[in-house]
């Protein structure tokens, strides 16, 4: 228990080590955290532990540090189309057309799940969730079940080898702030400075919102927010003519310690902040937050929608989001020559890692995760008072 306390403690408060599970992770929260609305910022700051300064950097990669006390949760990090194969010479990329090896619990679901779980006022752990997912749904190699989501596919990357998913975690995004020179300066903005967290990458940053958001895409912001007004065409078993996932149910708990479980929660809620924010995350989850975990996906859908007369409304559309993001696996992240055996590939070359920097593919991503996680707080925290992004820079 008193490890577990410690844990706990060290993954609320304390400094993450960097990688897309963290450093990605703080980079989308903190790109968000600019662009929140004043008022909804100080609202998040009573939502979210002390320990996190008012600030989402903080509790962004929290969701991989406590994979293992709730591992009901694994496959809300990621979501695992079928017959999709990207990369080498028989490379084919499918998103859902012929259905999905985990189709009702997987990052798009938990998306929608725990943006009505903060609209319900379910507080700090599901604000925690979702700030993790929205940035897990900006990694494209979370968004392919090949080799593991690249986790069993070895390459060389600096020198050394590396499987294809640490690359894209980590091993981009650091040798972008590491080799990344100016933006050491602040900024004559303040909207933008008074929300860097004083981190290794506010220079990175402070030139993808300066350079990216104010000039190289400021005329695709508004697309990348955008949702269907029909709704989210996510292709499920229950709207289609979709092959079922046939991943097994989890067990759940006997009523007694499901129980225990939520009078648990409850009696978290009346604690102070300091203990609160202690406490949370180490009870297990609920059984309720994964029974029905499809739901707020699949009533959006347009043939759902259509049924009850009603058009689009959610602040949130991950799979029409993702969509452009799951295509970057087979343009970008694996490479066609890739047969899964012989010799190491090296990707810290220019035809790989060079084009990859030319077009700007991580940086955009990590503006689209950040933009895209500010329109949904700005609009479910701010009860619809606000418009979807907060820009004076």
């Amino acid at each position: 228990m008193k490890l577990a306390l410690l844990a706990a403690l060290a993954a609320t408060a304390a400094p993450t080590a960097l990688a897309w599970g963290a450093a990605g992770h703080e980079i989308v929260a903190t790109i968000a955290q600019i662009h929140l609305h004043p008022q909804v910022r100080d609202q998040l700051c009573r939502i979210l532990p002390r320990q996190a300064g008012c600030h989402l950097a903080p509790v962004a990669a929290w969701a991989d540090m406590v994979r293992r006390q709730y591992p009901e949760t694994g496959p809300m990090h990621y979501v695992n189309p079928k017959n999709d194969f990207p990369g080498g010479p028989n490379a084919h990329c499918e998103y859902g057309e012929h259905g999905w090896i985990n189709e009702d619990v997987n990052v798009l679901t938990a998306i929608m799940n725990k943006t009505a779980g903060v609209a319900a006022g379910e507080g700090d752990i599901s604000l925690r969730f979702l700030v993790h997912f929205l940035g897990d749904l900006h990694q494209p190699l979370h968004l392919t079940g090949r080799d593991k989501g690249g986790n069993g596919a070895l390459f060389r990357f600096e020198g050394r080898a590396r499987n294809l998913h640490s690359v894209w975690d980590g091993g981009i995004v650091l040798k972008n702030i590491r080799e990344l020179s100016n933006y050491t300066s602040p900024l004559p903005a303040k909207q933008i400075e008074n929300n860097l967290p004083h981190a290794i990458f506010d220079p990175y940053v402070r030139w993808i919102v300066w350079e990216g958001i104010r000039q190289w895409w400021k005329d695709d912001v508004d697309s990348w927010l955008a949702c269907p007004a029909g709704g989210d065409p996510y292709p499920h078993s229950s709207q289609g003519n979709v092959p079922p996932s046939k991943q097994g149910k989890a067990a759940h708990r006997a009523p007694w310690l499901e129980g225990l479980v939520n009078a648990g929660h409850v009696a978290a809620l009346s604690l102070p902040d300091s203990l609160r924010g202690v406490v949370a995350p180490l009870l297990p989850v609920p059984d309720a937050s994964y029974e029905g975990f499809n739901s707020q996906l699949l009533r959006n859908h347009p043939d759902a929608l259509a049924k009850r007369g009603e058009t689009f409304e959610e602040p949130a559309c991950p799979y029409t989001w993702s969509r452009a993001n799951h295509a970057i696996n087979c343009e970008y992240a694996w490479p066609k020559e890739y047969t899964g055996s012989g010799p190491l590939i090296e990707l810290d070359t220019d035809e790989y890692l060079g084009r990859i920097g030319r077009d700007k593919v991580v940086e955009r991503l990590l503006a689209q995760g950040g933009l895209r996680l500010a329109k949904i707080l700005n609009r479910v925290i701010g009860k619809g008072e606000y418009s979807d992004l907060y820009i004076d820079y």
